[in-house]
């Protein structure tokens, strides 16, 4: 796992963790490893065990234990408060001050989330949505259409993703306080791959059509559509007035937030792009292969309104007009296991134009790969 110190230089130190212990059942999904907010406890799915390390350094804490195999893990949006579900329906909430509380759900568990205010929600493979309290009394039970795989909270909704071991179907908006669907995001073909809330109470997708989608996330009305190619879209992310889709051609895509034009593409991996997300203002992306790499651009405003009026060209055609160039820095980390918990291998200094489609034109300019400094 590498860390900044805030001095923009790179990383200086490397913890090296144990990979997640894949579950034997195509029925469930592997727990994905997880960080807490602080950035200083990473926690581990090992079987019926989630193992707790410190950050930096990689010193084994505590283990947390449930009677099979762990499928959930999720921290809270701040401290180190955390909470993991096991395929026999045990629920494990650890707070900050070591509380420790069990609950048990009917059937195996699929997602969990910790709220700002203490109450739990947890998902199971028979289509629950379950909420209790901070000391574990049962609140409600929502029945849902699919099973789940992720909660994304928002500050008055909630965002329900579908499962991939499952049948397919539209994230669904909750209204937890009122224990009602406020609405299903129906619009994309296929899976939908990722949703995240971004500013402005707005919820970013991402699907197998190739295209990114913008909800409202008070009434789940579709705002925009970017569209990208014909292959999947792994993830998305807003990052001021632009939307960022990684896809299967491991392709960073550039959209304007607002009218859904295209602003230009970047290779960014040899394999497809399954996760993209912000630090700050840099982008950091993850390869199917395992490399992740951190990119920082230039002020997306410049980039709009340089590229978002012009026609789409091809990029030889583009650096054969352009006059200038914009400075994309790029930072590339290795993997070291299948938990994307990493080490900085350093970055490329180059000159040389990237390929791939563009939306360049003499006052569009093109984006280079060059060190961070």
């Amino acid at each position: 796992m590498s860390r900044r110190d805030g001095s923009g230089k790179l990383p200086t130190h490397i913890s090296k963790l144990p990979a997640t212990t894949s579950i034997e059942t195509n029925d469930f999904i592997s727990a994905s490893p997880a960080v807490s907010s602080t950035g200083d406890v990473a926690a581990i799915a090992r079987g019926r065990v989630v193992e707790l390390y410190g950050l930096p350094g990689g010193r084994l804490r505590r283990t947390i234990e449930h009677g099979a195999a762990v499928s959930a893990i999720t921290f809270a949006d701040s401290g180190r408060a955390i909470v993991s579900g096991a395929l026999d329906g045990s629920v494990r909430i650890v707070r900050d001050d070591g509380t420790d509380v069990a609950l048990q759900t009917s059937g195996g568990v699929t997602a969990a989330a910790l709220l700002a205010d203490g109450r739990v929600l947890v998902a199971d493979a028979e289509r629950h949505l379950r909420v209790y309290a901070a000391d574990g009394v049962a609140l409600a039970d929502l029945v849902l259409p699919v099973r789940i795989m992720s909660l994304e909270r928002g500050a008055a909704r909630l965002v329900a993703l579908p499962t991939f071991a499952g049948e397919v179907g539209p994230p669904l908006l909750i209204d937890l306080d009122a224990r009602r669907i406020v609405s299903r995001l129906e619009g994309h073909v296929g899976r939908v791959f990722a949703a995240r809330w971004v500013p402005g109470e707005r919820v970013l997708t991402a699907g197998a059509d190739g295209t990114a989608r913008l909800w409202d996330g008070a009434t789940g009305r579709l705002l925009q559509t970017y569209r990208g190619g014909p292959r999947v879209l792994g993830d998305a992310v807003l990052l001021s007035g632009m939307v960022i889709g990684g896809d299967a051609d491991g392709l960073l895509r550039f959209w304007d937030a607002e009218t859904g034009a295209r602003l230009w593409t970047l290779p960014a991996h040899k394999s497809a792009v399954l996760g993209v997300h912000l630090e700050g203002t840099d982008i950091v992306t993850r390869g199917f292969t395992g490399e992740i790499s951190r990119w920082q651009l230039p002020q997306s405003e410049a980039v709009i309104d340089a590229c978002a009026h012009h026609p789409p060209l091809r990029y030889r055609d583009a650096m054969r007009k352009t006059t200038s160039k914009l400075a994309l820095r790029k930072e590339t980390i290795r993997a070291l296991s299948t938990m994307n918990l990493a080490r900085v291998v350093g970055g490329q200094d180059t000159d040389a134009a990237l390929p791939g489609d563009s939306t360049h034109d003499k006052e569009c300019p093109a984006p280079v790969v060059i060190p961070r400094g």
